[in-house]
Formats: C-alpha cells, sequence, structure tokens
C-alpha cells in the first residue's frame, strides 16, 4: 500500500516538473491591442498598463483601428491581448479573459439635419460610420442591415472616434456613429455641442434582436452632466458587449494579473452598468480561459496574500490540470483497498485448489501409498501457509486454511488406520 502511494506521489510529481517547470518564471511583457490613439478603448489599455507595470511586466500598447484590426493582430501573433468588440469573431487560438463591459452604439446627428428616428427610413444620407477596420463600422453595418436599408441608400463616411466626431461637427456629415464607452473623450464635445444631438432610435428592442451580440441599455438623463442635464431626457441605446480577448498559449501569470487588473477597472458601477456586473462570463460564446473563469466567479486564491502572484497562478493551473487526473484515479483509488484485500486472500486461496483435489482423491483411493503421498503434500501445503507473512488483519485466513488442511490430513490419518487395523 505504502509502495503504490510512494509510486503515485512521483508521478504526480514527474506530471507537475513537466506541465509547469518549463515556463515556471513568468514572461515579463506583453503586447496589448487597444484602438485608435485619443479612443476609449487607447484610454482602458493605458490603464491596464499602469496597473500591470505595479508587478513589473511592461505593456506595449498596439495602435489600430479598432476591433476588427485588433482580431488581425492577434491572429497574427503580433498581439497578446486585445479588447474585442461584441459582434467581432476572435480568431482561432485565442480565449477569452471575460467580457467586460457595454459598448453602446451612440448616434449623434445634426440638429437641422431631421433625420428620422426609425432607421429602416434612413435614406440619402452622409453616415460617418467609423474607419475601415474599426468595430464600429462593422456593427452599424449590421444596424443598417438589420433595419432593411439597401445598399448604396446612403453615403458612408469612413470616419470614426475623433475623425468622425470632427466630420459631424464640421457638417460633412449628417449622423456619426460611435461604439464605445461614455467615458471616450471625443464624446464630451459632442454632448456639448448644441449642433448635434444625441438620436433616440425606435424599435431598438426589436433590433437589438436582430443584431448579434447586442442588448438594450438606457443611458439616464443628465448622465454626462447636470447643468445643463444632457442627455435631457432618459436614452435607450443599443449596446455591445465588449470582452478581453488573449493568445490561449498565453502565459497563466500573465492571465492572473489581466484578470484582476479587470476586476479593478470593470467591476465599478457607471451610468449604464450596475456594480459588479463586470467582469463577467455570462454570455461568452467563445473559448473562455478556465483560470479566468475560475478568477472572475471566485476571485483570487488565499493563497494570494502569501505567496507571489506567478507562483499562485501555477499551482492554481496546476490544480486546474490535475482535476481530470483526479478524476480519472478516483475510482482506482476507491478500488484500490478491495484490490489489496483481494490479493492478501490471493495467497492463501490458490492453495485450496490442490487441498479439494487431493480430498477427492483420498475419497476414491485405497492405495495405501498414494494415501501417504497425499498427507505428505498436505504437510508441505500447512507448511507453506504457515510461512506467508500476513498483516494481523489478514492472518484469520491462513488459520482457516490450515484448520482445512488439518481436516483432510485428518480424513486420510483414519482411512490409514482401518487399513493398517
Amino acid at each position: 500500500m505504502r509502495v503504490l502511494a510512494g509510486t503515485l506521489g512521483v508521478l504526480v510529481a514527474l506530471v507537475a516538473i513537466w506541465l509547469l517547470g518549463r515556463d515556471l518564471i513568468p514572461p515579463k511583457s506583453l503586447s496589448f491591442a487597444a484602438g485608435t490613439p485619443g479612443g476609449g478603448y487607447a484610454a482602458l489599455a493605458e490603464r491596464y498598463a499602469d496597473i500591470l507595470a505595479r508587478d513589473g511586466i511592461d505593456v506595449t500598447i498596439l495602435d489600430s483601428a479598432g476591433s476588427v484590426e485588433n482580431a488581425a493582430l492577434l491572429a497574427e501573433g503580433r498581439a497578446d491581448v486585445a479588447l474585442l468588440q461584441g459582434g467581432i469573431l476572435a480568431p482561432q487560438g485565442t480565449e477569452a479573459l471575460g467580457a467586460v463591459f457595454h459598448e453602446p452604439l451612440f448616434v449623434f446627428a445634426r440638429a437641422d439635419a431631421a433625420i428620422p428616428r426609425n432607421p429602416g427610413a434612413w435614406r440619402d444620407l452622409r453616415l460617418a460610420i467609423g474607419g475601415q477596420g474599426s468595430g464600429t463600422r462593422a456593427a452599424v453595418r449590421s444596424l443598417l442591415a438589420a433595419s432593411g436599408v439597401p445598399e448604396g441608400a446612403n453615403t458612408l463616411v469612413p470616419r470614426g472616434g475623433a475623425d468622425g466626431a470632427e466630420a459631424l461637427l464640421s457638417g460633412a456629415a449628417d449622423a456619426a456613429f460611435f461604439v464605445a464607452p461614455l467615458t471616450a473623450p471625443y464624446l464630451e464635445p459632442l454632448f456639448a455641442d448644441t449642433s448635434v444631438t444625441l438620436m433616440r432610435l425606435d424599435y431598438l428592442e426589436s433590433l437589438s434582436r436582430r443584431v448579434q451580440h447586442s442588448e438594450v441599455v438606457s443611458l439616464p438623463a443628465a448622465a454626462v452632466s447636470l447643468a445643463p442635464p444632457r442627455p435631457d431626457a432618459p436614452t435607450p441605446l443599443l449596446a455591445m458587449v465588449a470582452r478581453l480577448v488573449a493568445d490561449a498559449d498565453l502565459h497563466p501569470s500573465l492571465v492572473d494579473r489581466l484578470v484582476m487588473a479587470a476586476r479593478e477597472i470593470h467591476s465599478g458601477r457607471d451610468q449604464i452598468t450596475d456594480e459588479q456586473s463586470f467582469p463577467t462570463t455570462a454570455g461568452v460564446t467563445m473559448p473562455l480561459d478556465v483560470y479566468a473563469r475560475d478568477l472572475i466567479r471566485t476571485g483570487p486564491s488565499p493563497l494570494s496574500s502569501f505567496l507571489p502572484y506567478w507562483m499562485v497562478a501555477q499551482v492554481n493551473r496546476f490544480a486546474i490540470l490535475l482535476l481530470p487526473i483526479v478524476f480519472l484515479l478516483l475510482p482506482l483509488l476507491r478500488s484500490i483497498p478491495g484490490l489489496y484485500q483481494w490479493r492478501m486472500r490471493a495467497q492463501v486461496y490458490h492453495h485450496y485448489r490442490e487441498i479439494l483435489d487431493i480430498d477427492a482423491e483420498a475419497r476414491e483411493t485405497e492405495d495405501a501409498g498414494r494415501l501417504e503421498a497425499l498427507q505428505r503434500r498436505l504437510d508441505e501445503i500447512d507448511g507453506t501457509i504457515a510461512q506467508l507473512r500476513l498483516p494481523l488483519a489478514y492472518r484469520h485466513y491462513a488459520y482457516t486454511a490450515r484448520l482445512h488442511v488439518d481436516l483432510v490430513r485428518a480424513r486420510i490419518g483414519e482411512r490409514l488406520e482401518r487399513q493398517q487395523a
């Protein structure tokens, strides 16, 4: 029993060394695909970089046109982690570290443009839908398609972010679209300028069921400012759910730091989100990192209070990897006592076949020489059983077998005495 337990311990240790020994010390850098400089994603990437810097992790922020380009950077291996807008397909070989925030689709229009609130009625408009490779562009195209707006019915202006806001304010666009957090810097001047207005679209509930990975949220009145109140009334908005997505091979210690940073950055309350709503695993339809899932659901390990984060991450990683092995070994472990008992009994019971054969032959033969030979064989069996080194709990098997040997030996002795008489 002790030998078996020791063997299992050695095997587990070897597995641990093989799984963890190659990359025990974590990397100290990663690349983060963000978005356009000055945009909401870029501001969030800077916050992630500041938090990870506390542990000496250097974050290289990669500028991009938005979520579509972020996904391409992940696919090319140029980015380790990225923010992806809801509805943007993540590339193969990546895993979500959680959904992290709502991204409302803000539709601003020029006050003098008289644009219908029903998107299905939009015709002959100049729409700033976001730059090439941006998530906003993909979302707007989905919205127009869901609204039944024919291709070519409007002029699509490829400007987004701060450039899209400028296009609207300068009159180069009748309406501009922004999928962004409320804190995006380029939204502030749009809320403040009386020449543009935040549109309240009709039939959003219906549209949310047609646009993938979207839901309806409500922006309260005066969410942006109280004096003057902006917006001046509650405004329903279509919203996407952004995800933090990483290479599936990202080191577990970096996953740990990213998820803990996400908890710090996104768990608060804002104008459209209740406290502790994010990060979350709800609604994530792509593969989800197992370690990130556990961190989101249960929080940091108790070990983190006295062990370095990278060591805790490796311990938890090993526990997660070991769990399937334990489930496989559990039936075996439960059967070990039975197997041990069978082994102890087998050392005795395998003699019973010969004892039974001797008893049967002794009943049928009248040859005194043969009876004496059978009796000598019983003496040998008795001696063999007597020399077995059985644990105390199993010695009764040997005593019982020797009693049976004595019984057959006595029966043969009686037959020999009758023959001699």
